[in-house]
Parts: structure tokens; C-alpha cells; sequence
């Protein structure tokens, strides 16, 4: 298999073997999150080239690094300008360039006035969290089916496009069917802020019904009793919130694996999420994506994470008869069979895939559903302490290559070792 490279990796900018050590440093701009020079509504700050700049340490003892003299591009994105136009100093900007001078201070360059001010990092605030934008930059899927869609920040307000990707997605319209989400997933996720309030999720102009409708309780228990032909059947398969037999908003890339809130937030887009029993989405699917964090730290890896979905979720009719589920209008929005995902170590050239069936209603599993041989007591999987449950999910892991040959879904990769 041959590597299509149309898409952008995030670069890590800051050594993964960094450790308490990193304060001892000298030559930097250091920036703590946790401190007062850290502003209300920060900025997204990346290098000259748009990539993010990732924190270093973990929970309340971590900080941004940057070297004396680099420079960098500190933005407010889409969500307007720096707090207060920083009393006049920079008005009318949401983005400039900055050059570390030591501490938290940088030379500010405005190419408006061809003023250089020093400013603290503090002072560099937004007006409101910074917001994240989206454009589809080709096609993708297996007969380019779908729109490769990316999502992040637009940090040059006088250039069109993303330059900053937080993940990008391949989903097909016509359908309303995500057919994977790509982001990348650094070992600095130790670093993540916590307590983020959830934003709503955001239908972008990639539909012509309301898809939030269409995942409300009441409208999936009303659908999926049309397509079963029996009320009392969809009272049985849609539950109350404290069963978790309910379709959720099921995100492929996590919000979880993102560290600052803006980031986090770039991750609630529909295009980015597709239905999943809630009972498997904060079961066996939920310990294991904690899980993959804890590999990503525990062997300080980068990995770029592929997750995505297949084939479509039967559930038995009022004649016995297993009937696909679709949430709207018959053949659109389907609720997957299956949820992938592949963890890839470029540096390594390795990668791991781990398999979650869909569907609680199950009894048994049928032998067919093994789309791929499991591996055994693969360690990314050591999160779950019942993975073949199928009310919360049965899970699986396979090599890449296995889940390639039965899932189409899965995008062109290079040929990888098994990663352990």
C-alpha cells in the first residue's frame, strides 16, 4: 500500500522526552496555562508554518516553551480581535507576529504601522475563545465518494483556507455517513486542560435536513418504530437516558484527545460524528479511548489515529426479520454496524486496529461479525475489563493490513509492522 501524503501532519515541536526537568531550561518564553500571565480567552499560537505549539509537563505543572528569538503567530482566529485591541496597540488585528524575548514577553511586529511593541503574553488575550472554521480541500473515500473536509483554525485572516488543521474528515453527504475522521494524538495530551464545557454540535452547511433533530430521542424512537414496523419494539431498542439505549452523537476524533478548549471544541462538527448506542459510546468505546491516550503517554508516542465506521446496525422487525437503521429518510444517516479505529506510528512505521461492534440489542454475536483475526491480549486494549460484552460494546484488536482487506472504509496506508 502507498502513503497518500494530501494530508497535514502536526508537527511536535516540543521534544517528547521532555520530563520535570524542562524548567531548568534557560533561553525560553515560558508561558504557564495554569498562571495569571495566561489570558481568559487564549490565543492559538503556532510556528511560521501554522503548526501548533504543544504544552509540555502535565496537569497543573506544564508550560509552553518557546526559543529566545523563534518566531510565532499568536491569533484569534475567526472569533475577532485581541482583548480591548490591546488599548489601541494593535486594533483591527486577529493575528500578529511575535518574537520570543525571554520570560513571557515578545517583540509584536504589526505590519499595519510598522510598529514593534513589546507585550506580554497576557496582554495577547482574545476577545472570546478563539473559533475554529472548515473547508473541503478534495475528495476522498473509496470511489471518492466523500469530501476530505478540514477543520481548525484560520490563523492569516487575509489568505483563504485552514492553516491550522486540528483534523480533518472524510465524509460522504449524499449519505450523511462519516467514512473516517483523521487527527493526531501526541504523547503532550498529558498536558490537556480539563473541565471544558461541551459546545453544541455544529451542522456547517453539510446538510439539507436538520440533523439535529433527527438525533433527538424522541425523533430516533418515532423512526426506528416506522422502520421496525412496532411501537412497543422501539420502546424496547430506545430507552431512557440512565439506560444508555439511545443513539449518541458519537464523536470519531475525541474531543479528548485535544489539549487546549478551543481545540476541543473544533471537534463538534456532525461531519465529525456519527450514531452510537450511548451505552457503547461511554462503555467499552469511552475505556478504551482513554485507553489510547495512556499508550500515547506511556510510550511517548505521536500517533496519527484514523477512526471511522462500517456497514449498518440491524435490528429485528415486528416478523423476526433483521431491518437496517437508518435515522433519516430511509437510506441517509445510517447507524453504523462497527466502529474502527487504527493508531499509526509513522516514526516506527507500525500500527495497530481495534474493532467495536454497534449494537447492544445483540444477544449473541454472530460469527460473521469477526470481520478480521483478533490479536491476542493486544495492550491497547487493556483499558477494558470486559471487551466482549456486547451490551457495552464487544471490542477487538487486529493488524491493519486485515481490517484494509474487509473494511473499504479504511484510506490507503503503507504496509507497518504490528504495534505493541
Amino acid at each position: 500500500m502507498n502513503l497518500s501524503l494530501s494530508f497535514t501532519f502536526i508537527s511536535v515541536l516540543i521534544s517528547p522526552t521532555f520530563s520535570v526537568s524542562y524548567k531548568e531550561n534557560a533561553g525560553k518564553c515560558k508561558i504557564n496555562p495554569d498562571s495569571q500571565d495566561w489570558p481568559e480567552w487564549p490565543p492559538i499560537v503556532t510556528n511560521e508554518v501554522g503548526d501548533l505549539i504543544l504544552p509540555v509537563g502535565e496537569d497543573k505543572d506544564r508550560e509552553i516553551d518557546i526559543d529566545i528569538d523563534q518566531i510565532v503567530f499568536i491569533s484569534c482566529a475567526r472569533n475577532g480581535e485581541f482583548v480591548d485591541g490591546v488599548l489601541g496597540k494593535i486594533d483591527g488585528l486577529t493575528t500578529v507576529y511575535a518574537k520570543c524575548l525571554g520570560d513571557t514577553s515578545f517583540e509584536i511586529t504589526n505590519d499595519d504601522t510598522d510598529d514593534v511593541l513589546e507585550m506580554g503574553f497576557k496582554e495577547l488575550g482574545c476577545e472570546a475563545q478563539p473559533l475554529d472554521s472548515n473547508e473541503i480541500i478534495g475528495t476522498c473515500g473509496p470511489n471518492n465518494e466523500g469530501s476530505e473536509i478540514v477543520i481548525g483554525f484560520d490563523i492569516l485572516a487575509a489568505q483563504e483556507g485552514t492553516e491550522t488543521a486540528v483534523l480533518t474528515v472524510c465524509y460522504d453527504t449524499s449519505t450523511s455517513v462519516n467514512i473516517w475522521s483523521r487527527h493526531s494524538l501526541w504523547d503532550e495530551i498529558n498536558a490537556k486542560d480539563h473541565g471544558n464545557d461541551s459546545p453544541f454540535f455544529n451542522p456547517d452547511d453539510y446538510f439539507d435536513f436538520d440533523v439535529n433533530h433527527f438525533y433527538t430521542m424522541a425523533m430516533q424512537k418515532e423512526t426506528i418504530a416506522g422502520i421496525v414496523r412496532s411501537d412497543d419494539l422501539a420502546d424496547k431498542y430506545v430507552g431512557d437516558f440512565d439506560s444508555g439505549l439511545f443513539l449518541a452523537r458519537g464523536h470519531l476524533a475525541p474531543n479528548a484527545d485535544f489539549i487546549f478548549y478551543s481545540w476541543m471544541d473544533a471537534t463538534y462538527h456532525f461531519v465529525n460524528v456519527a450514531p452510537q448506542w450511548n451505552i457503547f459510546n461511554s462503555g467499552n468505546w469511552m475505556y478504551f479511548e482513554n485507553g489510547c491516550r495512556d499508550f500515547a503517554i506511556a510510550r511517548q508516542l505521536d500517533l496519527v489515529v484514523y477512526t471511522g465506521t462500517h456497514g449498518v446496525c440491524q435490528l429485528e422487525d415486528v416478523d423476526g426479520e433483521m431491518v437496517d437503521i437508518f435515522l433519516y429518510d430511509g437510506d441517509r444517516l445510517p447507524v453504523p454496524r462497527y466502529y474502527w479505529k487504527i493508531l499509526f506510528d509513522p516514526q516506527a512505521g507500525a500500527g495497530v486496529a481495534v474493532i467495536g461492534v454497534n449494537n447492544p440489542h445483540l444477544t449473541t454475536l454472530p460469527p460473521d461479525y469477526i470481520i478480521c483475526p483478533a490479536l491476542t491480549d493486544h495492550p491497547v486494549l487493556d483499558n477494558i475489563y470486559h471487551p466482549e460484552d456486547i451490551k457495552k460494546g464487544y471490542m477487538w484488536a487486529c493488524r491493519v493490513e486485515d481490517l484494509a482487506a474487509a473494511v473499504d472504509n479504511v484510506p490507503q496506508l503503507p504496509d507497518m509492522e504490528l504495534l505493541l
